[in-house]
């Protein structure tokens, strides 16, 4: 496979060697882990000559081969059927593309990416693997034949969050800047979410959807609603009926520049006391 670039590991300082996990940094984006969701990623063509890409970068940090199953969560469609694309991650070493979804996973369109370390069956969940992703989404610049202009999607460890509500913070919309809002369903259950705005001017309720996420998919929708605008808290709460929730989900929220295409993407996470 000509996409996978073989990445050798630096041998960690004594430094890093002595720092212990806490139970808590289980939910940050930075470490090492069995499961791992990239909540947006794609290849999709956009308006104005962009054509968007996902430029993956998955690093096995054990001292032996680690297979690894690599889901697609599309866009608007049940997942659960498409096969896991299986590949074997040599010790201490890692591959990269520039164009994941299409080369890796052979898939278009919209969606996310669950990365899950197994066992040599495929399918078992190897709980002693510890793989590491970074993504982001790219496109060449319109009308340049070098520039290009990409948004960091941080990687999620899972499992992670906990809680029925997550709160998105730092996005923005108004008149400069899009919003859009995305919701990953890992469960084998349709999940139904209530999506919500609080803008900064006037400070105050905005906008509010429902959105239907189907097993192993993801929906992203733009938030285009008038009344408050600036900077936004961002609300998503699961509000499926209980006996069929699930809490295998995440958020997250993506401000897009509207002149330029400079974009940044925030996280969804549960605050403390907000666990329902």
């Amino acid at each position: 496979m000509k996409q996978l670039i073989p990445i050798l590991l630096l041998a960690a300082t004594p430094v890093f060697a002595q720092l212990q996990p806490r139970p808590e940094d289980l939910v940050r984006p930075q470490t090492s882990t069995h499961t791992i969701l990239i909540p947006a990623a794609g290849n999709v063509l956009g308006g104005g000559g962009t054509h968007f890409r996902s430029d993956i970068n998955l690093i096995n940090f054990t001292n032996r081969t680690q297979n690894v199953a690599i889901h697609w969560l599309p866009q608007g469609a049940n997942g659960s059927e498409i096969p896991p694309v299986i590949v074997q991650i040599n010790a201490s070493s890692g591959f990269v593309s520039e164009d994941f979804v299409s080369a890796i996973l052979r898939q278009n369109g919209l969606g996310a990416v669950l990365i899950r370390g197994v066992a040599a069956d495929g399918t078992t969940l190897d709980n002693t693997a510890q793989l590491h992703a970074s993504a982001r989404i790219w496109t060449p610049f319109p009308g340049s034949q070098q520039g290009t202009m990409s948004q960091t999607f941080p990687a999620i460890v899972v499992p992670g969050l906990v809680s029925n509500r997550q709160w998105i913070f730092g996005v923005r919309r108004d008149d400069r800047y899009r919003l859009n809002v995305g919701i990953v369903n890992m469960s084998a259950q349709t999940q139904q979410f209530a999506v919500r705005t609080i803008g900064s001017i006037p400070p105050g309720e905005g906008e509010q959807h429902v959105v239907v996420v189907q097993p192993m998919s993801m929906e992203q929708i733009p938030m285009t609603g008038q009344g408050v605008v600036g900077s936004f808290q961002v609300v998503v709460e699961n509000a499926t009926p209980l006996a069929l929730r699930s809490t295998a989900w995440q958020s997250y929220a993506s401000s897009v520049d509207n002149t330029t295409g400079d974009a940044w993407s925030m996280s969804g996470f549960e605050a403390a006391g907000q666990q329902q």
